[in-house]
C-alpha cells in the first residue's frame, strides 16, 4: 500500500459557480496558477495541473481521490463572479477522511484576482508546512504583471491554448496580443505567445493570411520578446527551442541548448521535459528521449500525450508490443486522445488488425478538434480502400492533401499521414511524391520516415534519397 507524503497536496479543478458559463477561464486560470504557486514551494510535492484535469469531473469521495493520486490533502472549492466582483470558496481537506483542515471565501473585484491567488496560495502552504520562509513568502508574493485586465487576457489565452484545437489557438493568440498590448512588459504572455506560434506548424494547423514563414518570424519575435523581459522564463526558453527546430530543420542547432535551459530553470515541468525528449526523438537519439520522457511520467504518470509519444518512438524502433502498451496507457488516462487513438489506428493498420483500426479511427472522428482531418482522413481513406473503394479512398486523399495550409509543400506530419495512407492503397509514386513535396526537409521529415508503415519502399531508390537529404551527419547515438 503507498502511503501519499504528509506535504502532498493536489488542487482540485474550482467549479465554476458563475451564470455565465463563459467564466469557465477563470476558474481554470485560478486554479493552475495556485497550482504553479504552490510548486514553487520546495517543501511541497504538487500534483500538476494535467493529472488534476482528468479528474475534474472525477466523482470520487476524498479519500478514493486521495489514494488515486497519492496525496495527504486536497484543495476545492468555486468561483463566481458576478459583474465586477469575484467570490471564491476554497477549503482544504484532509485526503484520508475528507476532514476540513482550513477554508475561507474571498470576496473581491476581479482587479484583486492576483491578490485572490496569493493569499490563497499562502494559506494552503502555510497550513500544511507551517510557517513559511522569507524566499517562500516572497516567491509567493511574485507576480507576472501589474495589469489586471492583461492577466485576464492571459488567462483566456491559456484556457485557449490548453484545447489543443485550431480555432481555440487562434483565439488564444488573440488574447496573448492583448495582453501584450496592455503590459509590453509581460513576459509570461509573450512566452505563451511563442509556444502557440510554433503549435500552429507543427500541428499543422491552418492560420488564414499566415503562412509558415509568417509564423515563424511571429515566434521569433516573441520568443525574443520573453527573454528580453525575462531570462529565466521557462516558456520563453521553451518558445526559443522551438524556434531553432524550424529555423534550422536540418541540424536542430540550439535546440538543445534552450530546451536544457528551460529545464535546468523549471527541473519540475513535465511539459519541458516532455518536449525536450520530443525533440532527441527526431534527432534519433532514442535512449536519451527514453530517459526525458521517465523524467516527464515520473512528475505526471498521467500524462497521455507524454505516453503517446513515447509509444510512437517504439513504434518506430519496431517494439510494436511496447508500443501498443503505452498507447493503451494513454487513451485509459485520457479517453479523449484523439492523437492517441490515431496513432493506435496505424499501429493496428501495420499489425493486420483491421477491426481494432477501425474501432480507432471512429474514435479518432469522434474526439479530433473541428476541422482537423490530418489523421482522421487518411485512416478513413485507408479503411475505405480495405473495403473495396480504392477510388473513393484516392479521393478522400485528394481532399485532405487540398486542405492543407500549403498543398503544395506540407508539413511533416501531414505527409507521413496521407503518403503512408496512399502506400497502403497501392499507389507508391504518390506516396513518394507527396514525401518529395514536402519543405523544408529535416530532421522532423527524417523521423517520420521512420515510420514502419515505409518498410515496402524503404529499399527503393527514392526513399533512400530523401532519408539521405534529411538525415545530417552525426544523427542517433
Amino acid at each position: 500500500m503507498h502511503l501519499a507524503a504528509p506535504n502532498s497536496v493536489a488542487v482540485m479543478y474550482l467549479d465554476n459557480d458563475s451564470p455565465d458559463t463563459s467564466d469557465a477561464y477563470l476558474a481554470d486560470g485560478l486554479t493552475e496558477d495556485i497550482t504553479t504557486k504552490l510548486g514553487q514551494i520546495a517543501r511541497l510535492a504538487v500534483t500538476s495541473n494535467t493529472t488534476m484535469r482528468r479528474y475534474r469531473t472525477a466523482t470520487l469521495d476524498p479519500a478514493a481521490l486521495g489514494r488515486a493520486l497519492r496525496v495527504a490533502q486536497l484543495v476545492s472549492g468555486s468561483v463566481r463572479r458576478a459583474g465586477h466582483r469575484i467570490r471564491v470558496n476554497v477549503e482544504l481537506l484532509r485526503a484520508r477522511d475528507g476532514v476540513q483542515l482550513w477554508a475561507d471565501a474571498y470576496d473581491r473585484t476581479d482587479a484583486d484576482l492576483l491578490g485572490i491567488e496569493e493569499d490563497i496560495a499562502r494559506a494552503v502552504a502555510g497550513a500544511i508546512a507551517g510557517r513559511l520562509l522569507p524566499g517562500e513568502q516572497a516567491a509567493l508574493a511574485e507576480r507576472p504583471t501589474q495589469n489586471p485586465e492583461a492577466y485576464d487576457h492571459f488567462l483566456r489565452g491559456n484556457y485557449g491554448i490548453a484545447q489543443r484545437a485550431p480555432d481555440a489557438a487562434r483565439r488564444a493568440l488573440t488574447e496573448y496580443q492583448a495582453a501584450t498590448a496592455l503590459d509590453p512588459a509581460f513576459a509570461r504572455a509573450y512566452g505563451r505567445m511563442g509556444l502557440a506560434y510554433a503549435l500552429f506548424i507543427d500541428w499543422d494547423w491552418p492560420h488564414p493570411g499566415l503562412t509558415d514563414d509568417s509564423l515563424l518570424a511571429l515566434d521569433s519575435a516573441a520568443a525574443d520578446r520573453a527573454l528580453q523581459l525575462d531570462s529565466q522564463s521557462t516558456d520563453g526558453w521553451m518558445a526559443k527551442g522551438y524556434l531553432m527546430v524550424y529555423r534550422h530543420p536540418a541540424t536542430f542547432e540550439g535546440v538543445v541548448p534552450a530546451f536544457e535551459r528551460a529545464i535546468a530553470l523549471d527541473p519540475g515541468n513535465a511539459e519541458a521535459h516532455h518536449q525536450y525528449a520530443s525533440l532527441l526523438m527526431a534527432m534519433g537519439r532514442d535512449s536519451s528521449a527514453a530517459a526525458e520522457y521517465r523524467r516527464a511520467l515520473a512528475l505526471d504518470p498521467q500524462r497521455a500525450i507524454t505516453l503517446d509519444n513515447f509509444g510512437t518512438m517504439r513504434y518506430m524502433e519496431h517494439r510494436p508490443d511496447e508500443a501498443l502498451r503505452l498507447l493503451d496507457s494513454a487513451i485509459a488516462v485520457d479517453p479523449q486522445a484523439y492523437y492517441a487513438y490515431a496513432d493506435r489506428a496505424n499501429m493496428r493498420l501495420f499489425r493486420g488488425d483491421v477491426a481494432g483500426a477501425r474501432a480507432d479511427a471512429e474514435a479518432v472522428a469522434r474526439t479530433q478538434p473541428a476541422g482537423y482531418e490530418v489523421q482522421s482522413g487518411p485512416l478513413a481513406a485507408t479503411l475505405q480502400a480495405l473495403d473495396g473503394d480504392t477510388a473513393g479512398a484516392r479521393a478522400q486523399l485528394d481532399r485532405v492533401a487540398a486542405q492543407l495550409p500549403d498543398p503544395a509543400h506540407p508539413g511533416y506530419t501531414a505527409a507521413e499521414w496521407i503518403a503512408i495512407a496512399y502506400l497502403r492503397i497501392g499507389d507508391r509514386d504518390r506516396a513518394l511524391s507527396v514525401l518529395e513535396s514536402v519543405r523544408p526537409r529535416g530532421l522532423n521529415l527524417w523521423f517520420a520516415l521512420r515510420d514502419p508503415g515505409f518498410d515496402p519502399i524503404r529499399d527503393t531508390p527514392r526513399f533512400r534519397a530523401l532519408v539521405a537529404q534529411s538525415r545530417p551527419p552525426g544523427t542517433g547515438e
